[in-house]
């Protein structure tokens, strides 16, 4: 028993001065490598909100309805296709005041949330122009993202550029043992990121949001991260 407790305490001394994992007869260093690139996006989303408080559900409902038609009515005019504009997000509840005497009922709202899309970036302020000129309450942000197309180019190279630099780390830290890596024995793909530019949240439909149309939009870049963990034998 002494024996074996020994055993164990040396194995768990070699890992903690090397980094060295043996594996049957075989010692193994595991290292993790990143990598960041940058990228322009290549498609915008514009998310638009209606809003209607009416009496009744119905009158709130169909008020809303006939807003958004006239939504997307005019954005067939910019030429934005039909399916570029998807529902993100509806919605009817009553809506309350709150005061001394409990709660009263203001109505009922409806809330319907339109997601446009688009790889013409000079076509933001007239998606914008259309659907406030057509009756919406408010453009809730325009995110710039990168296409399905873009994030499978980006994700290969940003896979490759973070196993090299496993690969890297784990021969500087067999060079400082005196030792050189070999075979592959597992490798995990970790981590794939980017997040959207974000250029606006919640501006009202107002005077503020036609100034905003008429201001060249340029956005910024993105960062693109991706993590790899990478085992190799060492001899």
């Amino acid at each position: 028993m002494k024996k074996i407790m020994g055993l164990i305490g040396m194995m768990i001394a070699l890992i903690a001065l090397t980094g060295c994992i043996p594996e049957g007869d075989a010692k193994t260093i595991t290292s993790t490598g990143t990598a960041t690139m940058t990228a322009l996006p290549d498609e915008a989303e514009v998310y638009i909100a209606v809003e209607t408080l009416e009496k009744s559900a119905q009158l709130s409902k169909d008020k809303n309805a006939a807003i958004v038609d006239k939504i997307y009515a005019a954005l067939y005019k910019e030429s934005i296709p039909r399916e570029n504009i998807e529902t993100q997000y509806f919605n009817i509840y009553e809506e309350f005041d709150w005061t001394e005497d409990g709660q009263k009922s203001k109505g009922f709202k409806t809330v319907h949330t339109l997601n446009v899309k688009t790889n013409n970036f000079n076509s933001i302020g007239d998606i914008i122009d259309a659907s406030v000129d057509s009756g919406a309450t408010s453009i809730q942000s325009i995110q710039f993202i990168l296409s399905d197309a873009m994030q499978k180019v980006l994700k290969k190279d940003a896979l490759k550029e973070a196993s090299a630099d496993a690969r890297g780390k784990a021969e500087a830290i067999a060079e400082g043992l005196n030792a050189e890596i070999g075979s592959i024995v597992a490798v995990s793909d970790l981590e794939y990121n980017y997040g959207p530019y974000r250029y606006l949240e919640s501006a009202v439909a107002s005077s503020d949001t036609a100034m905003l149309t008429k201001t060249e939009i340029s956005p910024g870049k993105l960062d693109v991260t991706a993590s790899v963990e990478v085992t190799f034998e060492i001899e």
